[in-house]
This record gives C-alpha cells, structure tokens and sequence, in this order.
C-alpha cells in the first residue's frame, strides 16, 4: 500500500523528468544523424551500427540518392530457427523510378550494396538483409534477400571483375576458353568475340571503376536444382558506358561463362 501512495505522490515528477530526457534525447539524436540516413522508430536509436554497416549504408545512397531508414529485425518461432535481419527502407530517389516495374532487380542492388561491405563476422550476424522501396506515388514493397544467396554473389564478382579486367586490356581471344557455347542457349563464341572487338572503341577505355553492379537475379532453369546467377551492371570507360550481363553457374567452382552480353 505504501508503495502505491508513493507513486501516486511522485507521479507528477516522474512526468517531468521524463519529458525531460525525452528532449534531451531528441537533441542528442538530431546532432548525430548523418545526412540521408535514418533509423526507424525511436527504439532504434539505442541499437547502434558499426563502421562497416554504416558504410554499407553510404554504399546504397552513394548510388541511388534519395532517403534511407534503416533498422535491425529479429523474428525468434518455435517452428523454425529465428530470423536477425537489417533493414533498408529507400525512399526520394530519383533513380529508382525507373525501375518501378521490376522493383526486386534494384532491390537486389540495396541489399548486396550493404553486405559487400561487412566483414566475415558481421556477415554471420545476420539470416537476411531487407530492403525497402517507396516510391514517388506511395507505392511501397520489400524483398528479402538470404545472406548465403549474397555470399554467393559476392564470390561471383571476383569472377566478373576478372571478366571486366581482360576487356579492359583488350586481350579479347583470352575469352574464348571461359564461355561455354553450348549450354542454356545457342550461340557461336568466336562470332561473339568478333563483336566484341569490334564495338570496344566506341565506348572507349575501361576505367579504373571498371564494373559498377546495377542487381542480380537467380533464376531455376529445371525442376532439378539447377539455376543460373545473372549480374547486371556497366562497363565504366571513358567514352560511354556500356550495360553488360553475365550469365554463370552459381554453384559451381568452374570459372565458365553460360552467357555474356553487351548492350549501348
């Protein structure tokens, strides 16, 4: 019973500290807030990123623009293992309109942005990276994407930049022993590497930046297990960017092209 009187006594004062670490806070939040971040809710505030999870963060706005949130999400079932997920709300960006119609591929781009820049540790805090995307109308949608997909993609750009780093030194012919001719579509190689050679002085020298990826995707090719990693992106040069897609194997430790594209 006494402690009940005391309470009701201290009511009023507890109100007014309240009030007054809640400004306090405030203040404190809006001095830190870097430029085009943002954490979502005010919880989020005391969950704090590390270095690299920031960067990762700058990586995304670096390349779109815009606005992003960001938070961390943990889903714990009885059924199943629990879920820890960062989440990546993007929001203002002018580029993104663009893709308004296939909305997972520059999804893919957020959350692959993200991981690449975590160490092997910080990699393994977490199942799945979210993002988020809301467009200029309102429309909003999210994509999960599973860290042992993003992983794999990750391994795959080291073959895609080893790719970009011999058409960079035009050493064309050393592409004919990687691509692989003969399986998910039809297509003469050494006519594809005359062509190659043919277009590469119209968009000039590859630059330093060499590959800037625009998503990925994982498609099943039969009903056995069997898939294919398409990355999309651009060959940076000094003239005019080209669009290039690789096609591979995303299992597979065989450094092997399925299908190589260009397009202005």
């Amino acid at each position: 019973m006494l402690c009940g009187i005391l309470l009701l006594k201290n009511t009023s004062y507890m109100k007014k500290s309240l009030l007054l670490i809640s400004m306090i806070f405030l203040i404190i939040v809006g001095c830190n807030r870097r430029e085009g971040e943002d954490k979502t809710g005010l919880l989020s505030y005391l969950v704090s990123i590390s270095d690299n999870e920031d960067a990762g963060v700058k990586d995304v706005l670096g390349f779109f623009g815009g606005y992003c949130e960001y938070s961390i999400g943990k889903f714990v079932s009885t059924e199943k293992n629990s879920e820890k997920y960062f989440v990546l709300k993007l929001s203002k960006s002018e580029a993104i309109e663009k893709f308004a119609d296939n909305l997972r591929f520059p999804a893919s781009n957020i959350a692959y942005r993200f991981y690449r820049n975590l160490n092997s540790e910080e990699r393994k805090n977490y199942t799945h990276i979210k993002s988020i995307i809301v467009l200029s109308d309102g429309k909003e949608m999210g994509f999960k994407f599973s860290t042992w997909e993003l992983e794999i993609v990750d391994k795959k750009m080291a073959f895609v930049e080893r790719i970009v780093s011999i058409i960079k030194e035009k050493r064309f012919d050393d592409l004919a022993p990687l691509l692989n001719d003969s399986s998910y579509v039809q297509y003469d190689k050494n006519e594809l590497i005359e062509n190659l050679k043919k277009v590469d002085s119209q968009f000039g020298n590859v630059t330093d930046e060499g590959f800037r990826i625009f998503g990925y995707k994982i498609n099943a090719i039969d009903k056995k297990g069997n898939d294919i990693l398409h990355i999309s992106g651009a060959i940076i040069r000094d003239i005019q960017a080209n669009e290039f897609k690789l096609t591979i194997d995303p299992y597979s430790d065989e450094l092997e092209i399925l299908m190589l594209q260009y397009k202005m």
